[in-house]
Parts: C-alpha cells; structure tokens; sequence
C-alpha cells in the first residue's frame, strides 16, 4: 500500500480538515438544494436522505479506516462516538440502514411496510411492521420510531389489506444538521488519537492512489 506524504501528524489534521471541509459545504449545498420546495411545495425528500446516508457512511468508512465493505456496524461505532447516543441508537440505525438505505439505493423507495422479521437481524426481537415518513423539518429527534395501534394503510395499491403497527420518521433537516455537526468531532479525534490518523491516512491511500 502506498505511503501518502504526510511529514507530521498535524499535516494528516491538516489534510483532514481540508478534505472533510470540502465534503461540508457540497453537503450542505445538495442538502439545501434538496429541500427547496418547488411550486408545488414539494421537496427531493429521497435524494435529500440518501445524501446524508452516503455522507455519514463516508465518515463512519473514515473512522474505521476501510471505504469499502464497511456497514451498518460501522455506522453504529461512529454514531456512538459522534452522534448523541440517546437519538442514534442501535435500534434507529439500524433500522434506517435496512429500511430506507438499501432500499432507496436499490429501489428508489422503501417498501410501504418493513416487515422486520424479513431480515435475520430482527427476528430475536418482537415482529415489527413498520410504516414509515419522510419529512422536511420537524421536531427532533432526527429518527423516531413509534408503536400505533395496528392499521390499514389508506388506499393501498393491492387488493388486499396492508397493515402496520409502527411508524418511523426521518426528519432531514435535522439529520442533515446532525451529520454535520459530528465532523469536527470525529476531526478533534484524529487530531488526539494516533489510531485515527492512522485509519484516514489509509482511506486516503484509496482516494489519492499513487
């Protein structure tokens, strides 16, 4: 593996800023973008979450030091260190990795229901089906999940019934201003902690090849 000239440790602090900074400001562009509303007062509410997935899960790639084959696992170590713990639990990221991430990647949306036990993950836990909202703004948390009564959704596309008995909103501007918030965090970290230079100095081999 190529060795990156960097001549000190504040170089990579440096470097890192530099190049997280950058990262900051097209977020905050796209992000804003996103959720102009148009005419009909209608936001990219998809491209707006995608975005901050794709921007969190860099900084978690960053923090583990492996842009590629990294995951929900690495989301959660980065979210405990740099996000607050009592909003981005295990429970919330992972549902957000499974039910919005790949699905919006993959297929443009979620499923209108998340049946929790489709995946291996969830099936020690009571079924969950979960519905869900996407929203502009609103109240904090950024990511809640919340137990309803068991209801129909409202004019499903199918001729039978689709129920649900949990609903889980996103909230973008918040995530998005959360997200940002965590990047001079996890850049106080790399500037301490040898370990985290050392883990962006590898990620950088990746992303400046020599």
């Amino acid at each position: 593996m190529p060795v990156l000239p960097f001549t000190s440790d504040a170089d990579v602090v440096k470097f890192a800023r530099a190049f997280l900074d950058g990262h900051v400001k097209r977020f905050r562009k796209d992000i804003a973008i996103c959720l102009t509303p148009d005419g009909n007062r209608s936001h990219a509410y998809f491209p707006a979450l995608i975005t901050c997935i794709a921007f969190v899960d860099l900084l978690s790639g960053l923090y583990a030091g492996k842009l590629e084959n990294h995951g929900v696992k690495e989301l959660k170590k980065y979210a405990s260190d740099f996000l607050d713990a009592t909003t981005y639990t295990a429970d919330r990221i992972e549902i957000m990795y499974e039910m919005f991430r790949h699905k919006v990647a993959h297929l443009a949306q979620p499923y209108v229901v998340f049946d929790t036990h489709s995946k291996t993950k969830f099936q020690q836990q009571p079924r969950r089906l979960i519905a869900w909202t996407v929203q502009a703004s609103g109240p904090r948390p950024a990511i809640e999940i919340v137990k309803v009564a068991p209801q129909q959704i409202l004019r499903p596309p199918t001729p039978w019934p689709v129920l649900y008995d949990h609903r889980v909103y996103i909230r973008l501007k918040i995530l998005a201003a959360d997200i940002r918030k965590s990047v001079p965090r996890y850049l106080q970290r790399v500037k301490t902690d040898s370990a985290s230079r050392d883990t962006f100095k590898r990620c950088m081999t990746d992303c400046f090849p020599r």
